[in-house]
C-alpha cells in the first residue's frame, strides 16, 4: 500500500474517532463540522477533503460503530456452548452498544429525514448481518434439524428483541439481564417448560 493511501486512511480514522465523540456529546444538530476539525488541528476545508459533508461524515461514524460491534461480538459469542449461551451473550452486548451509543443515535426526526437513505440503508446492512449472525446460532444449536428457517427464526428474536429494547428505552430504564435471559430461554426453550 502506497504511504498516501496509509496516511489517509489514518488520518480518516482519526476523524471518524473525533466526530464520534463531537456526536455522542452534542448529537447529530448541534455538533458541527468546524468542531470536528478544530479538534483535529484541521481547517473546515482539510476536513472536506475526507467527508464532502457532515451526513457522510455522520454515516461513517455510524459504519465503524456496527463494524466494531461485529468484531467484538463474534468473538464473545464463541464461549457460548449452547446456541441458547450464545444468543444470551448476544442479547447482552446488543443492550450494551444500545446503551453505550444512545446518545449518538438518539436522533430528531429532523436528523432521520436529512440522513434518510444513508440511515436505511445502514440499517438494512446492519439487520442482514445481525440475521445471518443469529441464524448461524440458531443453526448449530440441537434443534437445527427440526428448524425449517433459521433465518425467519432469527429475523423474529431480533424484532422481539428489539421492542424489548423499545420498551425500556421509553421508560428511560436499563434492560434488566434477567429480562434478556428470560426472553432467550423462552424464544429457545418456548412457554410449555
Amino acid at each position: 500500500m502506497a504511504s498516501g493511501t496509509t496516511d489517509r486512511k489514518a488520518r480518516s480514522g482519526e476523524i471518524i474517532r473525533a466526530a464520534q465523540e463531537a456526536f455522542s456529546r452534542h448529537g447529530f444538530k448541534k455538533t458541527t463540522i468546524e468542531e470536528i476539525a478544530h479538534r483535529l488541528g484541521m481547517v473546515k476545508s482539510a476536513l472536506y477533503y475526507y467527508y464532502p459533508n457532515k451526513q457522510e461524515l455522520f454515516l461513517a461514524v455510524v459504519e465503524r460503530e456496527v463494524v466494531q460491534f461485529f468484531e467484538n461480538i463474534r468473538s464473545l459469542i464463541d464461549a457460548g456452548h449452547t446456541a441458547e449461551e450464545k444468543l444470551k451473550i448476544y442479547s447482552r452486548q446488543s443492550n450494551k452498544f444500545h446503551r453505550d451509543f444512545d446518545n449518538l443515535y438518539n436522533l430528531t426526526a429532523d436528523d432521520i429525514i436529512q440522513n434518510y437513505d444513508g440511515l436505511v440503508s445502514m440499517r438494512n446492512k446492519f439487520f442482514g448481518e445481525n440475521v445471518a449472525l443469529i441464524a448461524s446460532i440458531l443453526e448449530s444449536g440441537r434443534r437445527a434439524a427440526i428448524m425449517k428457517d433459521p433465518r425467519q427464526a432469527a429475523r423474529l428474536f431480533l424484532f422481539s428483541l428489539s421492542g424489548i429494547f423499545q420498551n425500556y428505552k421509553l421508560e428511560k430504564k436499563p434492560v434488566p439481564d434477567r429480562m434478556l435471559s428470560s426472553f432467550v430461554t423462552i424464544f429457545i426453550r418456548g412457554l410449555s417448560r
